[in-house]
């Protein structure tokens, strides 16, 4: 699995899979600016290179990655009994059609998807735990590692775009 952690650091993105809590917040806050200047560097960030994903998909995967995040970490403070399911982000990309979405309203929503994210973050229990069909009992930093790595990583994505490379 891409996002489970076989390695103490991202083989691809060089994430550090032992960033403290805070830390990891502070990485998702930043997420916002760093994505917009990204972006800001793509010609047409609409355009797919490859088989790949467009930079402006690439954004609206990240307000998702973040909404299902605050979802997980509301569930863990509010309703852990429940636990969380797991999540196609192909499906999901095509049923929102996030290559017709707009990149600069993206990168508004965004902003707000990663306030919400930092805050429920901030509220959850370092002792509760979730139930995940496929990872088994997830705590509040495993949850919060685990968006924070996605985000560090399709940053890495996105910035592809204004340096495509071989």
């Amino acid at each position: 699995m891409r996002w489970q952690p076989d390695s103490p650091e991202c083989a691809e993105c060089g994430f550090d899979w032992a960033v403290a809590r805070e830390n990891a917040i502070d990485l998702v806050s930043r997420v916002p600016d760093a994505a917009a200047a990204a972006v800001a560097r793509i010609q047409e960030p609409t355009q797919r290179i490859g088989g790949r994903w467009s930079a402006s998909m690439y954004v609206w995967h990240l307000v998702d990655v973040l909404r299902i995040g605050t979802e997980r970490l509301f569930t863990l403070i509010h309703d852990p009994g429940r636990g969380i399911t797991c999540w196609d982000e192909n499906a999901l990309a095509e049923a929102r059609r996030y290559g017709q979405l707009s990149p600069g309203v993206g990168l508004i929503i965004l902003r707000s998807a990663a306030r919400e994210w930092a805050e429920a973050a901030s509220k959850a229990p370092a002792e509760a735990t979730v139930r995940h069909p496929r990872f088994g009992n997830l705590g509040a930093l495993e949850i919060i590692r685990r968006n924070a790595h996605e985000v560090h990583h399709h940053l890495m994505d996105i910035s592809r775009y204004s340096d495509p490379g071989p």
